[in-house]
């Protein structure tokens, strides 16, 4: 229900202002809930359907179902490197003091997620979900504590209506409206963020685009339920609790912090116990999310190079298992180390590959089954598929350009691949200025 996007969601406020971020979290969920029901209506037509490439092989044939296979499997390798880095990153911030390079916090990582990774079976799912989602819940509920507690500095700024923004022009017509939050704090506000530009909105909504990345894991769920039509029903369980803490999360970081809001939630703490507890807690989560997506995506490698062997508890099952988790291990590894900045890496996914995989798949599969069965397609239909059909196109080219790019201004900035990388993660001056700076130390003695 909650996952790691969570975490950059402050950030696209400072880069967005109040208005976009909260629109499109309120838009993407509905667009969620409507490709799910696009996703139903497909198997409708196809019961035996029980995952994504399935439905492309039903639909369109084998050439578009290694695509999309390939697309899948492409997002879950990129995902866990982003866990990966995560899991690093988390446990070097609860043990600040302690100062290793980062390469070699995700090396430990690496080292103590091998014995983990060997478990072929996750009998208590359930119970660990929960475990999962209560741990993440409490780490951003200790980071915004943290904020209420040291409070809200008189200079910083919230923009809720933007200045000489280039596009969407209809919304030049709100440049005139300030808006403030009163109290002891007099501070000037725009609805959208100042001086924002498409390329800068198109990057800061990649992101917003993984926090709600799933749809390329609903048929698998759908197919253990009993009745699977009754799937987007769920919704009316996620939603309420999804979207509101997103809005929490987006809203309470970009107040107290402003355009100072980090791409990485518990950034916004200072050094001390509750970035520890909140690094721990983080620790956790990442394992655990690290330890479900990990084995399934090692069983469907195992099921793809040894299908005869994949429930083989013998010697040679569990060697071929060793394998396949080894692999992916260092994989995730290798991707952690080579871009380690968790907003890059994340937007990069969610502009490069979801759009694709969620939105422009279930469309594209609704058409064509659409034209199998006979049904015509309304002209509202083919108006509002074309349009999401263009924005996920443009949301993947314009994006994912936008992150490369940031990404390697990144490695100039603060080291190549499989540097040191201890910024924010070490408890000096030279690493981590502003977080001391903000902690009570005085950086420029």
């Amino acid at each position: 229900v909650v996952g790691a996007g969570v975490l950059t969601l402050s950030q696209k406020y400072a880069q967005l202002g109040w208005i976009l971020p909260t629109v499109f979290i309120v838009l993407i969920f509905g667009l969620v809930v409507y490709t799910s029901n696009m996703m139903v209506e497909v198997r409708k037509v196809f019961p035996a359907i029980i995952c994504l490439s399935d439905a492309a092989e039903y639909t369109y044939g084998k050439k578009m179902a290694i695509l999309t296979q390939t697309c899948c499997m492409t997002y879950l390798v990129f995902s866990l490197g982003d866990y990966m880095l995560l899991i690093g990153k988390s446990l070097a911030s609860t043990a600040y003091s302690v100062h290793l390079c980062f390469p070699v916090w995700v090396t430990i990582s690496l080292v103590a997620l091998f014995p983990i990774m060997q478990l072929r079976t996750l009998n208590a799912t359930t119970a660990l979900c929960i475990m999962n989602m209560v741990s993440i819940i409490l780490a951003v509920g200790l980071v915004i504590a943290g904020l209420i507690i040291h409070g809200r500095d008189a200079s910083v700024e919230t923009f809720l209506i933007a200045e000489n923004l280039d596009f969407l022009t209809f919304m030049q017509a709100l440049s005139a409206i300030f808006f403030t939050f009163g109290g002891q704090f007099s501070v000037e506000t725009f609805l959208i963020a100042e001086n924002l530009d498409f390329l800068t909105f198109m990057q800061a909504l990649s992101a917003i685009f993984f926090t709600f990345g799933g749809q390329f894991m609903f048929y698998e769920l759908m197919a253990e339920m009993t009745d699977f039509t009754e799937f987007p029903k769920s919704f009316l369980i996620v939603g309420p609790f999804q979207v509101p803490l997103y809005l929490i999360v987006g809203t309470v970081g970009y107040y107290y912090k402003g355009e100072a809001a980090s791409g990485y939630f518990l950034d916004n703490l200072d050094f001390g116990w509750m970035y520890r507890a909140a690094s721990a807690l983080l620790f956790f989560h990442m394992t655990v999310g690290f330890l479900i997506l990990g084995n399934v995506f090692s069983r469907i490698v195992h099921i793809k190079l040894s299908p005869y062997r994949v429930n083989d508890l013998g010697l040679r099952g569990k060697l071929e298992w060793l394998g396949c988790t080894s692999a992916v291990i260092v994989v995730s590894y290798l991707i952690s180390n080579i871009v380690p900045f968790f907003d890059q890496l994340t937007s990069l996914i969610g502009g490069m590959l979801i759009p694709f995989v969620c939105m422009i798949l279930p469309i594209v599969f609704q058409i064509k089954t659409h034209f199998m069965t006979g049904r015509r397609i309304k002209a509202w239909e083919w108006a509002l598929w074309g349009v999401l059909i263009c924005f996920g196109f443009l949301v993947l080219g314009v994006s994912t350009y936008m992150n490369v790019k940031a990404i390697i201004e990144g490695w100039s900035t603060y080291g190549a691949p499989f540097s040191c990388h201890c910024d924010g993660i070490w408890d000096t001056c030279e690493c981590s200025p502003a977080r001391m700076e903000f902690t009570g130390y005085n950086c420029t003695v």
